[in-house]
């Protein structure tokens, strides 16, 4: 038999039966709807797109960067990046103009005197002029020192000239030092800097007279330079960190297989295979010492100790082809 739905009665238990049915599924809908905004884990991991909340991820996760970039590498990067040769220039340059009154016995030999030296000096930069005495006698003997405004500190040197400076060895700090030269015991001229905090007087430590510097508070000896080369490139650098003499070394493995120009006299021992132990084959005579003028050489190989920076023994190829190992003579 059919039935006519449309013309049909609905019974009223059924339309009961079937609001109750509608108002629980309603009632399921919210209950899910509330469990979910209950857990905070699934809103966030699972939000809606919304231009708005990635621009914002995007901008604070920026900002979190430049923080590290602004901070972080402008410390690290003054500590561990190597300076550049061409910043730097000989010591003189960074002397102020100014002249001690130097006094001692004329009559008596340059070993035998004793230098007598006074001056003023504003070290700290306080604005007030510090007072600087100092007393220099050779060959170690007691009764050398410096004073600074009565504060004195004893000093050793072994052959000293008189000659007493005063150098600004790092244009970033307070201070100017004082720059004591010692001629040392055979032919190691060299400077000995003193420190005034405006309280105490500090030995800084010794460099030799004609290292390099670059005015910001680096150094390079004179015994970490090729000298004799152009370009010129170095060892080691150093530098003066918590009143010590801290030394760096440089990578020398970039500038093997480079072409230098030579100027100067010296040594060169004909070899064919590049020496293991070049002090084996170190010879100081005149039948290995030659004279280089701009001559071009071709550097095969440095050796040098990891402990000691010395730069001064390479192994090279002359224009002719012939190799060889090349040094100079560079003091005691």
């Amino acid at each position: 038999m059919f039935i006519n739905c449309k013309s049909r009665k609905k019974p009223k238990s059924f339309s009961l039966i079937l609001c109750l049915f509608l108002l629980c599924l309603l009632s399921g809908c919210g209950l899910r709807k509330a469990a979910n905004q209950a857990d905070g884990n699934q809103i966030t991991l699972s939000p809606e797109p919304n231009n708005t909340m990635g621009v914002s991820d995007r901008t604070e996760e920026a900002d979190t960067n430049n923080k590290v970039v602004t901070i972080e590498p402008s410390d690290t990067s003054n500590t561990t990046e190597d300076p550049k040769i061409e910043d730097f220039s000989e010591m003189d340059k960074y002397f102020k103009d100014y002249t001690f009154d130097v006094s001692y016995d004329e009559k008596l030999a340059f070993y035998q005197r004793t230098f007598s030296i006074q001056g003023a000096f504003d070290l700290n930069r306080d604005g007030e002029a510090d007072r600087i005495n100092a007393v220099l006698k050779a060959n170690y003997e007691e009764g050398s020192y410096i004073e600074v405004n009565g504060i004195k500190v004893t000093l050793d040197p072994f052959n000293p000239s008189g000659e007493i400076q005063i150098i600004d060895l790092d244009s970033k700090d307070s201070y100017v030092e004082v720059a004591i030269f010692d001629e040392g015991p055979s032919g190691d001229p060299n400077f000995k800097f003193f420190q005034y905090d405006g309280k105490e007087l500090y030995s800084l430590g010794s460099i030799d007279r004609y290292a390099l510097m670059d005015g910001q508070g680096k150094f390079i000896s004179w015994f970490h330079l090729t000298n004799y080369f152009k370009p010129q490139f170095f060892s080691a650098w150093g530098e003066f960190k918590n009143k010590e003499y801290v030394i760096t070394n440089h990578d020398v493995e970039q500038y093997i297989g480079k072409t230098y120009e030579v100027d100067g006299s010296g040594y060169f021992v004909p070899l064919d295979k590049n020496p293991e132990n070049f002090f084996e084959h170190t010879v100081w005579d005149l039948e290995t010492l030659r004279e280089f003028k701009e001559t071009k050489i071709k550097l095969l190989d440095i050796h040098i100790e990891p402990e000691d920076r010395t730069l001064n023994w390479f192994y090279v190829e002359l224009p002719d082809g012939e190799r060889g190992l090349l040094y100079f003579w560079i003091g005691d």
